[in-house]
């Protein structure tokens, strides 16, 4: 059985030396769980603004011939039209898509000018990619696009740049408005639109990765109405749960190009682009900065155990007839190992668990701090430090590894020493 009591008294009698351990401890699991919470943090407010948007989407685009096939010759461009939509919609591994163009037109309010083109979209938009409307706007709706409309949704850096009537010098952080433009009129080249909505602040992004402050929305078939006939810019398409986005991709070229009667082995016909593939290398790329994070955590951990060895040793050092006692009135090595590896687990407990709590105080403080609307803040993904289970179990288990290491080898040392040599030991 393990001699709680008497590793309890020798604790005691040891205040100011297991203070200290316990301070560095403390300390130490500070720095190892601070890091690797703002890492984790970092890591998912930039994975939610990753996949916000437009971030969880199958782009489709047309593209240009490598081979001679039908009536493409190498070289030729494949245009895609809004009817295409309807093949894409049709394929049971697709939750929805919608057909988009940009409008190769700006956006005029007197002199002030928007340097974003604006996307013609259909009402179904707003779903797919997650917006929300500030209080006293509307986004686009059935009808509008039935009547075709000559109505306008501005992102609100968009609205700042239309509106503000001082001199913007901070883009990063720019000024409000003094009041709502909703139902004020706008110009895309000669044709006045109204506009019915201001989208709040958000840092996903649309289309080609343009941000949605920065967007600038209005009916598609408003756009038809003024470019009869024309190609669209792009088909979006939002997977279903579970698909198998390769295999989609795959379908979704052969499909189209069996429409065109291009080639099913060209795969430069059609363009498509997965924005969720591009997220692979950031991903990679945030699981290294958390473990960099954890890994200068961690070494401040070792330090602290090489202190808690050294005490360690002082302490074997110390007890060397008591040692020679208890083992010549029966204790095994392992008993005697065991004695002081609990000393230790206790000690690193200690110092752990009041680090840990002092470590969720302090996440907590970093949560309430006030940096809303700060750009690099929104581009992040407003990342929030978050001692998570998965941090607290790193944290428990390196903790462990260090106390195990720090306590092993005095423990041995004392374990190894025969009664006889302990009981003449100074």
């Amino acid at each position: 059985m393990i001699p709680f009591r008497q590793i309890f008294q020798e604790m005691a009698a040891e205040k100011l030396r297991l203070g200290l351990m316990i301070l560095a401890i403390t300390w130490a699991t500070i720095c190892i769980a601070l890091m690797l919470s703002i890492g984790e943090g970092l890591r998912q407010g930039l994975t939610r603004h990753a996949e916000s948007g437009n971030g969880k989407l199958i782009r489709v685009m047309g593209g240009m011939a490598s081979m001679n096939y039908g009536q493409f010759n190498q070289g030729k461009m494949l245009k895609l039209y809004a009817e295409d939509i309807d093949l894409v919609r049709a394929l049971p591994a697709v939750k929805a898509a919608e057909s988009v163009v940009t409008w190769d037109k700006e956006v005029i309010n007197n002199k002030q000018v928007s340097w974003q083109a604006p996307m013609a979209v259909s009402a179904n938009y707003q779903s797919m990619m997650g917006f929300s409307i500030a209080d006293g706007g509307r986004w686009l709706n059935p009808l509008d696009l039935k009547e075709q409309r000559k109505v306008i949704v501005l992102g609100e850096s968009v609205a700042v740049e239309l509106f503000y009537k001082g001199e913007i010098t901070d883009w990063d952080n720019l000024p409000e408005l003094d009041e709502s433009p909703v139902g004020k009129a706008v110009k895309i080249g000669e044709e006045s639109f109204t506009i019915v909505g201001i989208l709040k602040p958000s840092a996903m992004r649309v289309g080609e990765g343009v941000p949605a402050n920065y967007a600038v929305f209005i009916p598609f078939t408003t756009w038809q109405r003024f470019n009869t006939n024309a190609p669209v810019s792009a088909l979006e398409v939002y997977p279903a749960e579970g698909t198998d986005r390769t295999l989609l991709a795959n379908t979704i070229r052969q499909v189209i190009s069996r429409k065109y009667g291009a080639s099913l082995q060209d795969t430069e016909i059609v363009q498509l682009e997965d924005m969720l593939e591009r997220q692979k290398t950031m991903k990679t790329f945030l699981l290294g900065l958390q473990s960099f994070l954890g890994i200068i955590g961690l070494v401040t951990l070792l330090v602290a155990g090489v202190g808690i060895a050294n005490v360690m040793y002082a302490s074997v050092k110390r007890a060397t007839r008591d040692i020679g006692v208890r083992m010549a009135i029966g204790a095994t090595p392992t008993d005697i190992t065991l004695h002081y590896l609990v000393q230790a687990f206790l000690t690193m407990g200690l110092g752990g668990l009041i680090g840990l709590v002092i470590s969720q105080s302090a996440v907590q403080v970093l949560s309430t701090i006030p940096i809303e609307g700060n750009y690099l803040y929104e581009e992040l993904g407003r990342p929030v430090p978050e001692l998570s289970l998965a941090v607290v179990m790193i944290v428990v288990g390196a903790l462990a590894l260090v106390g195990l290491l720090a306590a092993w080898f005095p423990a041995r040392q004392a374990a190894s020493v025969t009664p006889l040599e302990a009981l003449q030991g100074e």
